[in-house]
């Protein structure tokens, strides 16, 4: 593009610098609005118990994507996490589902990919055995 450079990197303005803190292919579209899961996995880690949060979108007949998260949270209920994220975020970043796992699930790489995940949890895939 006449010798611009287009990163893939979410940035925020932090004083007269930036700061990366995300990806724009990560972000979620529900309906126009743009949710960073990064700041949604920043909310659920605050609840007292969860030990690892992903946060991804899968389709939406309605919204184009929904939000909806993985957590090794043993103990807690989804019921509960939504209820604090319902508390504490915009209404179009909690999350519709939340899949409490024993791990989350990661690549042949060892990676975590949120593709993955939103394919692995979609609404039209029947119920994973990692719960």
């Amino acid at each position: 593009m006449n010798g611009i450079f287009v990163p893939d990197d979410l940035l925020a303005r932090e004083g007269s610098s930036f700061k990366i803190v995300g990806r724009i292919s990560d972000v979620i579209n529900v309906a126009g609005k743009k949710v960073n899961p990064a700041e949604v996995e920043a909310h659920l880690l605050r609840f007292s118990g969860v030990r690892q949060a992903v946060v991804f979108g899968r389709g939406s007949a309605l919204r184009n994507e929904e939000v909806a998260a993985c957590v090794v949270a043993p103990g807690i209920s989804e019921t509960d996490l939504l209820h604090f994220c319902r508390e504490g975020l915009s209404t179009w970043q909690v999350p519709k589902r939340i899949f409490i796992v024993r791990a989350i699930p990661t690549n042949e790489r060892g990676k975590i990919s949120r593709r993955e995940l939103s394919g692995r949890f979609s609404t039209d895939h029947p119920r994973s055995s990692l719960r």
